[in-house]
This record gives structure tokens, C-alpha cells and sequence, in this order.
């Protein structure tokens, strides 16, 4: 009786052997072979990215690799058939620990592969633990597998994978050496699969191949699974209709019609195709979630019109990106994708989920109701021109009463929004006129605080950066950020820091003082008053203007030493 083979999955099946199959990972297959040639392995590694970038594969590749019994020594590629490879492969290495920490959390699963450790490997060279998803360690966990990572047995080595590095504590990741998986782009995963395609005569468009690798989002794994899908869903061929209704998406080109209806400001017909988008199936969140990649994809093809000739990118996107993008400004299409993702959001958390996307095309129809400032502008020059030619046959005395009314109106027009705009805006160039505007405003406590306890880190118009470690009031850089917005009529951002460079204006003020009164002490007239008085000192140097003369008079304060 024949025995029938069990179905591989693709992710599976193409899972990369050696380094060279790993996709698109350049940098890191370039300084892990060198460290194994080389024999400059770290004692714990630590693999970070997104899902599905080969973080678990890169994993046992170095496992691998490391304790293969037949690999050249030039090489760093396993030779795939020793009982080491092969048993790694299979999950039944005794020298290669794997353990999941999603399921494995606490610290008594930690002290395992401590009493591990000191065991010495069967088969190969080294004893090699990998922990997958090692963020979900509990902090307890992590700190019994501190001294161990500190100070491991020369024949152990520690591999982590996780796609959160941030929620791994500094004390392990300073005890690791750090890589981080990139995305892999569109092109590279576009033609892995094609490759993929090829060796498993499968017949699929390029539209296709297109959607399933924008899907995936970098990810070789979710794009392999996604092929897979499509595969037991039709084993002639797969286009691009076949994939958007398993990917429960809206067909771009219906997409770019809601969007056309919606710019024209036709509500009634755009409504009424969101209406049949709805009906067909389509969800409403992913409707807007297309919404927003076109006008994406828009801005983009405005900023790079050479992305019309990217043969990765649907033929049918180019050619209508490209023609709806010439008919809009940049600002236009920055507010319209401040609105969709608003309401993108809103959504999420909303119950009259169909309603409110209504809503969200009405918000942008009727925003672009009125005529655009540049409209505006090209209306009034037309009007000038139309102006100017009725003037012509007056006679020059009303001529030119006219003409000095259309250039009144016109610089009233072009100078309205400055004025608005400009009329409470004052310009601070320096972190000491900035605190000067809290004493000038009579912000006392305020004043007193930037003054005396802040330390300047960095001034820029409109962002300072301080080290407020001195104050304990929370709200201290809001209300700083709020009062300073509105006396300048600008917004401006106030941030702390840690950083301990630079010193607050009263120590700069002591200092300067300081500065002053050695110079001061050279003075002839200063010299002869300190002769005359031994035990006397200058205290401090202010400056003192006569109102009658309108000169500058320096006077000293002198205080006799106890």
C-alpha cells in the first residue's frame, strides 16, 4: 500500500537551510558568517523584527551551523547532514533547547536551563538554548537568568528572539548582542514568491502577487501563508479577484471611483457607491483603511512621479493615481488623510459603524465645499485684469481713483491672513528673552522657577528642551508651553531631559558677575577706592541710566569684609 505523504505547507517547506536562503538579511548574514568563520561568537544573541522575517530560523541556523560535525571551517554553512543538522531540523537535538517563553513565564522555567547549563553538550561543540518570544519572561525570570547570561560556561550559548526589544529589561540586552531583522521589502518578497511560484507551477498575475505581498506587510512567512490560501481556494489559476475577496478587501478601482465622487463633491453618488461597497460585503473599517492607503499612495505619487513606472505597483493604480493626484494640491491631500485616519480611528471604538463612515465622506465633501485659497487668488488677479481694462476708457482722473481702489483691495486680500497671523506674534530669539516674557507677563512662580532651578539643554524657535529634575510640578512644561504659545502667537514645545549639560541663567549670572568684577578691579579709579579701603570688596556691578543726560552710569556695590 502506498504511503500518502503529508502536505507541507509553503512557510515550512521554503524554510531557508542555510544562511544564503535567508531573504533579505544582507547585513546580518554578512556579521553572523564572519563571527563563525572567524570564531568571534558572542555568548547570547539577541533577534529582534516584525512577524514572519526568519528571527526563529536565523536561530537555528546558527545553531546549526555552530555545532555542524562536518562544516568546513571557511565556511559558516551547516553541511545539512550530520546527525547534529539533521536532528536540529527536527526539533530533537539534545544539545539545541528550544523554549517558548509565551507559555513558559516563570522563574522556575528559567531555573531548568540553569540546572542545564552545567551539563556539557552530547554531539556538538556547544550546548545552545534558544528562547523565543523572550519579552514575555516575567521580571523575576529574568533576573535568575541574569548571572548566568553574565558569566555563562564556555560551552553555552544563548539565542532570543522576540518582536518587542523594548519590554526586554537593559540589564539583559547589555549582556547580548543585537540584531534587528528588517521588513523585507516589496521587490525582494515579490520575487522570492515568484521563484516559490515557479518551482510549484502555480499560474498567478502579477495584480495578485502584488495584493498579497501589500498584505503581508514585509512578513515572508504571512506572504507564503496567504499563497497557500489562495492555492485551496483555486488550483487553475489566481488573479487578483480571487485574492480580494479572500482578503475580505474592496477592489482598488471602486475604491479610486467612492474617491473621485467624494473630490468632485458629488455627495449623493458617493454615498450611493459607498452604499453598494457596503452591500457587496465590503467592511466598513477596511473600506476606510483603503480610503487611506490611496490617498497615501497619492501623495506619494505626487511627491515621486516616477513610481507610474513601478511594474510591482497594479497598472491599474498607476495609471488613476497618477490622474487624480495632477488635479489636487499636496496641503489638499494632507487634510483629506488627517480626516480619513481621525475617522479611521473613531471607527474602531464607534457602534453605528456604517453611519459614521457617511459621516466621515460628508466631513470631507463639505470641507472642500468652498473654493481653495489659491481659487481665491486666481479669481481676484482675473477681476484686477477685468478691472484695469473697463479703466481704460475712463477718463485718468477716475482712472486712477479706481486703479488705487483695486490695488488697495488687493494687498487688503493677500496681507488679511499675515495680519491675522502676525498681529500677536513676537519673536523670542534666546532662552533668556523666553524667561524674561514670564517676568514681563507677571508669571512670578513661574519666572522664579525657569530662572533659578531649570538648566537649559537646547533653544530653538518654537522647541526648548530643559532639565526640570529640580521640579516636582507635573503640569510645570504644559503651563510653561501654554503661557508662552499665547504671548507669542506661535506654538511652542517644551521638553525635559536628563542631561546635566549647560547651567540655569542665575548660575550663568553669578558667573558673568564674577567675570565683571576682575575686570573691575583693574579699573585705576576702582584700584585707588579698594587702596583707601583695605577691608572693603566689590559685592556687584549693575548699570544705572541718567534720564537727564540719557547716558549709561556704572555703580559698584561696595561692602566691607567682617
Amino acid at each position: 500500500m502506498q504511503e500518502i505523504k503529508e502536505y507541507r505547507v509553503l512557510a515550512r517547506k521554503y524554510r531557508p537551510q542555510k544562511f544564503n536562503e535567508l531573504v533579505g538579511q544582507d547585513l546580518l548574514v554578512q556579521i553572523l558568517t564572519s563571527a563563525i568563520t572567524n570564531d568571534r561568537l558572542a555568548h547570547a544573541y539577541v533577534l529582534t523584527g516584525v512577524r514572519g522575517v526568519g528571527k526563529t530560523t536565523t536561530a537555528r541556523l546558527i545553531a546549526m551551523s555552530i555545532n555542524c560535525l562536518k562544516r568546513d571551517k571557511k565556511s559558516s554553512e551547516p553541511c545539512g547532514e550530520c546527525d547534529s543538522c539533521k536532528s536540529t531540523g527536527i526539533d530533537s537535538n539534545l544539545d539545541v533547547i528550544e523554549m517558548d517563553a509565551a507559555s513558559n513565564t516563570g522563574v522556575d522555567d528559567v531555573r531548568e536551563i540553569i540546572d542545564n547549563v552545567k551539563y556539557k553538550p552530547v554531539l556538538g561543540k556547544y550546548k545552545i538554548f534558544i528562547i523565543d518570544e523572550v519579552h514575555m519572561l516575567s521580571k523575576s525570570a529574568f533576573n535568575a537568568l541574569l548571572k548566568t547570561l553574565e558569566e555563562p560556561p564556555e560551552h553555552v550559548k544563548f539565542i532570543f528572539a522576540t518582536t518587542e526589544v523594548k519590554k526586554i529589561p537593559i540589564t539583559v540586552l547589555s549582556r547580548c548582542q543585537r540584531f534587528d531583522l528588517l521588513r523585507i521589502e516589496n521587490k525582494i518578497l515579490i520575487e522570492h514568491l515568484s521563484n516559490i511560484v515557479k518551482k510549484e507551477n502555480i499560474e498567478i498575475d502579477n495584480d495578485a502577487l502584488s495584493l498579497i505581498v501589500r498584505s503581508s506587510d514585509g512578513s515572508i512567512r504571512d506572504g507564503l501563508s496567504l499563497l497557500d490560501q489562495a492555492l485551496t481556494i483555486e488550483n487553475v489559476k489566481i488573479d487578483s479577484k480571487i485574492i480580494i475577496k479572500m482578503l475580505g478587501l474592496t477592489e482598488r478601482d471602486k475604491i479610486f471611483d467612492l474617491l473621485e465622487k467624494i473630490l468632485s463633491g458629488d455627495s449623493e453618488k458617493a454615498l450611493s457607491l459607498y452604499r453598494r461597497l457596503y452591500d457587496l460585503g465590503s467592511d466598513v473599517i477596511m473600506i476606510f483603511d483603503e480610503l487611506i492607503n490611496v490617498v497615501h499612495f497619492l501623495t506619494q505619487i505626487k511627491i515621486a512621479p516616477k513610481l507610474k513606472d513601478n511594474i510591482y505597483i497594479p497598472e491599474i493604480e498607476r495609471t488613476r493615481g497618477l490622474e487624480l493626484s495632477s488635479k489636487m494640491t499636496l496641503n489638499n491631500l494632507n487634510i483629506i488623510w488627517q480626516i480619513l485616519f481621525k475617522g479611521y480611528e473613531e471607527l474602531q471604538k464607534g457602534f453605528h459603524i456604517y453611519q459614521h463612515g457617511e459621516m466621515i465622506i460628508l466631513r470631507i465633501i463639505y470641507l472642500f465645499e468652498g473654493s481653495s485659497p489659491d481659487d481665491l487668488l486666481k479669481k481676484i488677479e482675473e477681476k484686477d485684469k477685468h478691472t484695469d481694462s473697463i479703466n481704460v476708457n475712463k477718463s485718468d482722473n477716475d482712472s486712477s481713483i479706481d486703479q488705487n481702489k483695486v490695488i488697495n483691495f488687493q494687498k487688503n486680500i493677500l496681507n488679511n491672513d499675515r495680519k491675522v497671523s502676525n498681529s500677536n506674534s513676537k519673536e523670542i530669539l534666546n532662552f533668556r528673552q523666553f524667561v524674561e516674557m514670564f517676568f514681563k507677563n507677571r508669571e512670578g512662580i513661574l519666572h522664579s522657577k525657569l530662572y533659578n532651578e531649570v538648566t537649559l539643554i537646547s533653544f530653538k524657535d518654537g522647541e526648548v528642551v530643559l532639565n526640570t529634575e529640580k521640579i516636582s510640578d507635573k503640569t510645570f512644561n504644559k503651563n510653561v508651553s501654554k503661557l508662552i504659545s499665547k504671548w507669542t502667537g506661535r506654538i511652542w514645545q517644551v521638553n525635559s531631559s536628563t542631561s546635566n549639560l549647560g547651567k540655569s541663567l542665575f548660575e550663568e549670572d553669578i558667573i558673568n558677575q564674577q567675570k565683571e568684577i576682575e575686570l573691575m578691579k583693574n579699573n585705576t579709579e576702582v584700584k585707588k577706592i579698594l587702596e583707601e579701603f583695605p577691608e572693603s570688596r566689590i559685592h556687584s556691578i549693575s548699570e544705572l541710566t541718567n534720564v537727564n543726560e540719557d547716558k549709561e552710569v556704572t555703580t559698584l556695590s561696595v561692602k566691607k569684609e567682617k
